[in-house]
């Protein structure tokens, strides 16, 4: 059994000689958090703001679950760990609605926090591997903790980016733990309090994202494959029997609850319909009307009563500020998707493309291809190379081909990425004394060098505002969607209100927080853009720009659909220079002091404006 770092510090005070080598090691461990934690909480601060489509529906749902509605909180779109977290950030907290986004960044700063903690067990899991497989003959330990923490910050804030307000961040930490957990049971080092916590571990991964429920048995498999291994014995797998047990009771309750909710069996229906999106062409989002026509009909579609500017109304039964987005689940019933296989070989070329890019795009790939080649390939791959990190690597590479079946976002498989390049780093063996160092040292460099440009390039403009914020206790930029919630407020809205909207009505945080509901609109139409790498989703504005250049009579026909609905009032995201702008009123007037402008947040609705519907 190799040393702990307990041991190693024991060694290190009796041992004068590995006394500098230690202190070495433990200030360049606390040089680099520091950097880490403040790197995230820069990032955290300066976006502590930023809002857009998926964060709506989660601070609702923390919201409902704070009220006691349960069944409006039960959704089986919108994972639910995230909107449980903000729920104890509201009990704990009580924040103002002004401060009820941060929440979102809060509880990314603090899985930040938590996957660094588990790197750096997974990291020190990593270095006895590495040491028992390559005998010393590794790169050091100094080289794999700088490659290690350059490749954790390019991960968490470019990749995920702590800006972000979905729930990656937080799976990306407790893959993190699960791949630590994996190291100790592979070392034989796992308590049986080490399977409790892999068991509980498992049931919050599926419950942060539902598209790890199907490697729950694939992970137990994995650990059971590891403990027969060493053991021999059949009855060695209990510990394993334990942790499947403690998965499912963690996700059972959820499961059981949605199932009774929806009146059938389901884990969960985001895969569903992202693969009638990605795949068989689905309306993307939002308003399916049972196009291309052979994956199944809408059960119950939101409801179109114009076709050219097209107008949609969905008022009710679902909840939400935006019910289209609120459980986009209830609006795709009926939709049954299946495999295109032209489009589905496209989408997988797109993804893998994409994958190898990222992998490429790291301090890693390239050195260690380049040592590997010229060192020699064989050593490399063999049990006591690469493939002694099977067991990190399996579940890693099948999580990114899962995605890539469907739609690869760099923040979904961010974590998958900071194992694989770690083993490979890991597993890199140089017996040439004098050839170790210098690849140490390239590494170290190399990796320095990466983490400079990124701090430069992604973080140095925040850091001056945060700074700045800081120095003068002042926020130099406001909430774009709490001041606009204030100007409708004093406009005439009041909660239970009912609005319309002409535009990207999905972003509309402010709605929630006057407490009003979108129930008509003409929409934007959300398109995949097949011209950049990954294929980022962009606003398709034909309908709004078919609307502005309508006659008056079919503007007018439109507005009374509205008011029909309800609405008392009709919001646009702004008013094109090239149109008459008559009976509309901007919320936020130009010059207005704090008005977002450095990117911080999503500046869509700085030229947001409302008309008064009367009614008749």
């Amino acid at each position: 059994m190799l040393e702990t770092n307990e041991a190693r510090a024991l060694s290190a005070q009796s041992d004068p000689a590995l006394k500098p080598k230690f202190k070495n090691l433990q200030r360049l461990k606390i040089i680099c958090w520091i950097i880490l934690i403040s790197a995230g909480l820069v990032q955290a601060w300066y976006t502590r703001h930023r809002i857009f489509s998926d964060g709506v529906p989660y601070l609702e749902i923390a919201r409902y679950y704070l009220a006691g509605n349960w069944k409006a909180a039960l959704n089986s779109y919108w994972s639910p760990l995230y909107s449980w977290i903000l729920t104890f950030w509201m009990v704990i907290l009580r924040p103002s609605g002004y401060w009820e986004t941060a929440l979102l960044h809060l509880t990314n700063f603090a899985a930040y926090l938590a996957c660094l903690v588990g790197f750096e067990q997974f990291i020190a899991g990593l270095l006895k591997l590495q040491n028992r497989t390559v005998d010393g003959s590794g790169l050091s330990e100094w080289a794999l903790r700088i490659t290690g923490y350059c490749v954790f910050l390019i991960s968490c804030l470019h990749w995920i980016d702590l800006g972000g307000i979905e729930p990656d961040m937080v799976g990306t930490a407790i893959s993190v733990f699960l791949a630590a957990i994996l190291l100790k049971i592979e070392a034989g080092d796992a308590k049986f309090s080490t399977y409790l916590w892999f068991g509980i571990l498992l049931g919050l991964e599926y419950l942060a994202r539902a598209a790890f429920a199907v490697f729950i048995p694939f992970y137990i498999a994995i650990a059971a494959i590891l403990l027969y291994v060493r053991s021999g014995r059949l009855a060695s797998l209990k510990p394993v029997v334990v942790s499947a047990a403690v998965a499912v009771v963690v996700a059972l309750p959820f499961i059981t609850a949605l199932s009774v909710s929806k009146g059938r069996f389901t884990i969960g229906d985001a895969g569903k319909c992202n693969y009638g999106w990605e795949i068989d062409g689905a309306a993307r989002l939002v308003h399916w009307q049972g196009e291309p026509g052979d994956i199944g009909r809408p059960i119950h579609p939101t409801h179109k009563l114009f076709d050219h500017p097209a107008a949609y109304t969905f008022a009710s039964p679902v909840p939400g500020s935006y019910p289209p987005w609120y459980d986009p689940s209830y609006w795709y019933s009926g939709i049954s998707p299946h495999v295109k296989l032209r489009r589905q070989l496209y989408v997988l070329y797109r993804s893998l493309k994409g994958a190898l890019y990222l992998f490429l795009r790291s301090p890693v790939a390239i050195p260690s291809f380049l040592l590997i080649f010229f060192v020699g390939w064989r050593r490399w791959l063999s049990r006591r190379g690469i493939l002694a990190y099977w067991f990190l690597l399996l579940p890693s590479i099948a999580y990114i081909g899962i995605y890539a079946l469907v739609y690869l976002d760099p923040r979904y498989v961010a974590g998958s990425f900071l194992v694989i390049w770690m083993c490979i780093a890991a597993s890199i063996s140089l017996s040439n004394p004098a050839l170790r160092g210098r690849a140490s040292q390239l590494f170290g460099i190399f990796s320095l060098l990466v983490a400079v440009v990124f701090l430069a390039t992604h973080l140095l403009k925040p850091a001056r505002y945060s700074l700045s914020d800081l120095f003068h206790l002042r926020e130099s930029e406001r909430s774009i969607n709490a001041m606009i919630a204030q100007g409708m407020k004093d406009a005439g809205l009041q909660p239970g209100d009912r609005i319309a909207w002409i535009g990207e009505a999905i972003d509309a945080e402010w709605v929630r927080l006057d407490g009003a509901k979108i129930v008509a609109e003409v929409p934007v139409r959300y398109n995949r853009a097949e011209d950049v790498m990954f294929r980022s989703v962009y606003t398709d504005q034909a309908e709004i720009k078919a609307f502005w250049h309508s006659p008056p009579e079919v503007k007018a026909r439109i507005l009374d659909l509205f008011r029909n609905e309800g609405a008392k009032f009709v919001m646009v995201d702004r008013i094109p220079e090239d149109v008459d702008g008559t009976g509309w009123h901007r919320i936020v007037p130009k010059g207005t002091p704090h008005v977002p402008w450095s990117g911080a947040q999503i500046e869509t609705f700085n030229g947001i404006a409302y008309m008064r519907l009367s009614s008749r």
